[in-house]
């Protein structure tokens, strides 16, 4: 048992400095023998353990996955704009998870994404899980959830991509908790206008019926009965 929970702690411990070379210098680039250095393991602990290098970086993926996916499960009534925010603040929490995900774009070799059907499969529930709330009426029935969730990814990551950007329009880091903060409210203002509630047909007649006219006057029934007679 005691084996077992060491065995446990080393995995853990491998994990965690292969998610920051991996980020430090993608999956081509990423030594395991820097990795075993950085963890204070003897390298052949790794391939033990994991099989590979490409065992290593696929189980790092994985933990992320499962973490992303408990704390998208312990949110479930999270609305458009409050999941833009703490998506963003995840995403600050979890720098290291994005630079892989950068360093494979930037991969120019036909190799095959690791762990592709799983983060296919990851990301297609998060689809599904936007196509239910567009059922329920949570968003309008004209979205595209596909295109909307990727919206949702660009806007969550940007800063954390593009940090010159963010540098050179605000002279602030994305980190700075200032630009996080201010980044976090636009990102508030910009779920709420796009998902803010919405007037039913019924409710817009009647507020048409109850604005003023240009006499400073509320039509009154009678005149709207007139209107229909002499509309017949």
């Amino acid at each position: 048992m005691q084996q077992q929970r060491d065995l446990n702690r080393t995995r853990e411990r491998i994990m965690a400095a292969a998610l920051k070379e991996f980020s430090a210098h993608g999956f081509a680039g990423a030594r395991t023998d820097a990795i075993a250095r950085r963890a204070h393991v003897n390298e052949r602990m790794i391939f033990y353990c994991f099989d590979s290098k490409e065992g290593l970086y696929r189980a790092v993926l994985q933990k992320k996955m499962a973490a992303k996916a408990a704390m998208i499960e312990s949110m479930p009534d999270e609305d458009f704009a409050t999941g833009l925010v703490t998506g963003f603040a995840a995403a600050c929490d979890d720098i290291d998870s994005l630079r892989m995900w950068q360093w494979e774009a930037l991969d120019n070799s036909t190799r095959k994404l690791v762990a592709e059907e799983e983060r296919r499969a990851f990301l297609q529930s998060e689809v599904a899980r936007w196509r239910r709330a567009k059922a329920s009426g949570a968003l309008p029935p004209d979205a595209d959830e596909e295109m909307l969730f990727l919206v949702s990814m660009a806007l969550r990551a940007f800063p954390l991509v593009l940090p010159q950007a963010v540098s050179l329009v605000t002279g602030m880091d994305p980190l700075d908790p200032e630009f996080q903060r201010k980044w976090s409210a636009c990102l508030q203002c910009i779920g709420q206008r796009l998902f803010g509630p919405t007037i039913k047909s019924g409710d817009e007649l009647d507020a048409k019926a109850d604005r003023p006219t240009k006499a400073g006057k509320r039509p009154s029934s009678h005149a709207a009965a007139d209107a229909g007679t002499h509309q017949g």
